[in-house]
């Protein structure tokens, strides 16, 4: 403890796997700054994935705990992987964990060593039944201290989880440097003449990516010269290119499927739209903003703490393809009023979501939990609680 309080330390981050999600990204960035600022950072995870290398490249080992992924669910083989590491001869100040499965190995591999536990919250959990509550409920108890990404979250860890506000901190996500190896060096596949909107997500339910087709098909044929695409893979993607076909959508729109280059294509996208109907404090939203690229999204999770409705960006009610496709017609049938927008964005993500000072704000929970303090919940400054009604959430008129 006394070589943490007076300068660098030595922490383990846990984290599901390091696969592209946002969420990983958000810990492999973190454990780079935190080794390049003095700290000897290791990083577990049940299984590897595309960003491993890249983290071993920035001298940070990942240690992969078992052979299977544990995700959404607990992993007595996760947690005896870490617990094998917590008891060895390896000693850590502090364990920081991020997502379910690995905060719940993580919880059950420190009983009894005395080792302090930091968790990150990352969402607002609606897939969560009741078993998964009660984990959830038991980690945080045993937690010194609970990050959360947006202010959804405090409230959900609050509220549903019964996290006293003192042990919260709201931290948002900001945009990492650590890249996937291959990133920058693919051809992007969006290049050519005419506008673009276009949506980068996971094809999973909860991303509402059928809402951005339905908005497509109402307001195509008012922007003949604009293209759309959709960049991602997942469960749903026969679905989803089905029912393009059936809307008539299939020479306006194309699936370009997981793209190692996405930070690349979002660059290229005239509009960025994230139809969500949950998230957490997601980085495609901050990768369009600090592009400068206007962003029309649903007013859900963490999205308001980053863009403000009609100033950084466009808000519309969760799952109304209706409002969904206006605003997108504002902004495409405005390319002053988009690079309004725009600018708006990229002032607001180098000022507000810098990523050294998310590291910083990391830091001082690391240093107050080692101090025995509870740490500080929601900062003054940071993205508050306020904001606009869903009914507001209307674009200008087109």
């Amino acid at each position: 403890m006394s070589r943490m309080l007076a300068g660098p330390g030595r922490l383990l981050l846990v984290v599901d796997s390091l696969d592209l999600g946002g969420a990983e990204r958000h810990v492999a960035g973190l454990a780079a700054a935190l080794r390049r600022r003095g700290h000897d950072v290791v990083v577990a995870c049940s299984t590897r994935g595309a960003l491993a290398s890249s983290l071993e490249q920035e001298g940070v080992p990942v240690l992969p705990m078992t052979r299977r992924l544990a995700k959404r669910r607990f992993s007595p083989a996760f947690a005896r992987g870490l617990r094998r590491l917590l008891s060895g001869g390896e000693r850590f100040d502090l364990v920081h964990a991020h997502v379910y499965a690995a905060a719940a190995a993580s919880a059950a591999a420190g009983l009894g060593l005395g080792v302090p536990l930091v968790v990150t919250e990352h969402t607002e959990a609606s897939w969560q039944g009741w078993g998964a509550r009660v984990v959830t409920r038991w980690y945080c108890r045993r937690a010194r201290h609970v990050i959360a990404v947006s202010t959804p979250i405090r409230r959900r860890l609050i509220g549903r989880d019964g996290v006293p506000p003192e042990k919260i901190s709201v931290i948002p996500t900001a945009l990492p440097e650590i890249e996937p190896p291959g990133a920058d060096s693919m051809e992007v596949a969006v290049k050519g003449n005419g506008r673009l909107a276009g949506v980068v997500a996971r094809l999973q339910p909860e991303k509402g990516v059928a809402a951005f087709l339905e908005a497509v098909a109402r307001i195509a044929p008012r922007v003949p010269g604009v293209r759309f695409v959709v960049v991602g893979d997942g469960p749903l993607r026969e679905e989803l290119v089905g029912m393009a076909g059936r809307l008539g959508l299939r020479g306006r729109v194309r699936f370009l499927g997981f793209r190692p280059d996405a930070r690349e294509i979002i660059r290229h996208l005239d509009v960025l739209v994230v139809p969500s109907l949950t998230e957490g404090s997601p980085l495609v939203v901050l990768e369009a903003m600090a592009a400068g690229v206007p962003v029309v999204a649903s007013a859900v999770g963490g999205i308001p703490d980053q863009i403000r409705h009609g100033r950084e960006g466009l808000l519309v009610p969760t799952g109304d393809p209706v409002a969904l496709g206006e605003a997108m017609l504002s902004l495409l049938r405005d390319p002053a009023y988009a690079r309004r927008i725009g600018a708006a964005g990229r002032r607001r993500a180098v000022s507000d979501f810098g990523h050294d000072r998310m590291v910083s704000r990391i830091e001082s929970v690391y240093r107050a939990v080692l101090a025995g303090r509870s740490g500080a919940g929601l900062a003054p400054g940071e993205p508050g609680e306020e904001r606009p009604p869903v009914s507001d959430l209307r674009p200008p008129s087109s």
